[in-house]
């Protein structure tokens, strides 16, 4: 967690390309994890939801043919599903959950996380109490 992102660009939304590929999530390089989605074209209508709501701009959009392209896949945060969830035909696929679990127990982020909600308390709690 803190390192370097590069920005790259700007989509046709204008929202700012960064390039979170070379970051890592709970120790994991991102590159390492298959957690990114994949576009079933046969299902896809092109209503464009996973282009216009993705936060991490993980789509690019193609204007010729109507339909997202999955560009920056790795810039897909992990666990996130939320363009499948809203898709109308479910042509948005990502792994299973069971593949989500095993990098999380990978990089041990549950016993991660409640560390550092140990720490955040003890820190606000001193804080609080002028210590």
């Amino acid at each position: 967690m803190g390192e370097e992102v590069q920005v790259r660009e700007k989509d046709v939304l204008g929202r700012v390309i960064k390039d979170l590929s070379n970051t890592e999530w709970w120790g994991i390089p991102r590159k390492e994890i298959p957690w990114y989605p994949q576009v079933d074209y046969e299902k896809c209508i092109g209503c464009g939801l996973c282009f216009m709501t993705c936060g991490r701009v993980v789509y690019d959009w193609d204007l010729k043919q109507m339909r997202p392209i999955v560009a920056r896949p790795y810039n897909c945060l992990v666990g996130c599903s939320t363009c499948a969830n809203l898709c109308p035909r479910e042509a948005i696929n990502f792994p299973s959950l069971e593949v989500l679990r095993k990098y999380r127990d990978l990089g041990k982020a549950v016993v991660k996380a409640r560390k550092r909600l140990k720490e955040l308390r003890q820190r606000l709690f001193k804080h609080d109490n002028g210590i």
